[in-house]
């Protein structure tokens, strides 16, 4: 199985000064008394960055921590895709995370702004494995970090074969009352994937959020779409992609 992983990175200036260069020291002042200790504080961490920083939407992150952060939560985020390809053999796609880190380094939301994937149970997981990281406190306010995986299961694997998306478009309008009460008025279009296995049924589906608040909103929209039942697309799972208006 390969996989490959994206962390983007908007980079800036830092908050910092200018560093200067080094110059010859000067003869020994006289001997005073050692000045106290003074405690590293955000503000202080802040003001004396140097180099360059991620840029978020508030505030901003140091790229080397980032990176080492997400690099060691790769395994979890590939594990929750690899106990998914055992049951869906023929499952891949992109995910893309947007992960909101608090002005104390805790995760507010993380949420996949783009999947072609199809599988929610994936996506699912991902976004629990982001929101229990840890980042610094960052300077200037909240932040976001964006990174994606981009996941093909390997040489080996078997893609799934191309369905008519007209086809569950058409099956989509028998339960098009349950789909606008999951929507509460909201006529944002919402872009799903799924598999269609070769009785019909539809063993996966996911969807990119337009926002955390619509979280329950395409859960349950996504619920209806594995409700449906299509001819079959013959002996190997089918995929498709529809926009649901």
């Amino acid at each position: 199985m390969r996989a490959r992983a994206l962390l983007l990175l908007l980079l800036t200036g830092a908050c910092g000064g200018a560093q200067t260069q080094p110059t010859t020291p000067a003869a020994a002042p006289p001997s005073r008394p050692a000045a106290a200790p003074v405690a590293t504080t955000p503000t202080s961490r802040c003001g004396s960055t140097q180099g360059m920083s991620i840029e978020g939407q508030m505030g901003s992150l140091d790229p080397a921590r980032v990176r080492r952060i997400l690099r060691d939560a790769e395994a979890s985020m590939l594990a929750c895709y690899t106990r998914r390809v055992e049951a869906l053999p023929c499952l891949a796609g992109r995910v893309a995370l947007r992960i909101r880190v608090g002005e104390d380094g805790a995760v507010r939301w993380a949420i996949p702004t783009e999947s072609t994937l199809g599988d929610r149970a994936t996506e699912r997981c991902m976004v629990e494995t982001a929101a229990a990281l840890r980042f610094e406190p960052p300077c200037g306010g909240e932040a976001e970090v964006a990174y994606s995986l981009d996941l093909d299961g390997g040489p080996d694997r078997r893609p799934a074969t191309d369905v008519a998306a007209q086809r569950v478009e058409t099956a989509l309008r028998t339960r098009r009352t349950a789909l606008a009460t999951c929507r509460h008025g909201d006529r944002s279009p919402l872009r799903v994937t799924l598999y269609v296995a070769p009785d019909g049924t539809i063993p996966a589906a996911g969807a990119a959020l337009s926002s955390h608040e619509a979280r329950e909103m395409t859960d349950c929209v996504l619920r209806e779409v594995q409700a449906l039942r299509l001819p079959t697309p013959g002996s190997w799972y089918a995929r498709t992609t529809v926009t649901i208006p």
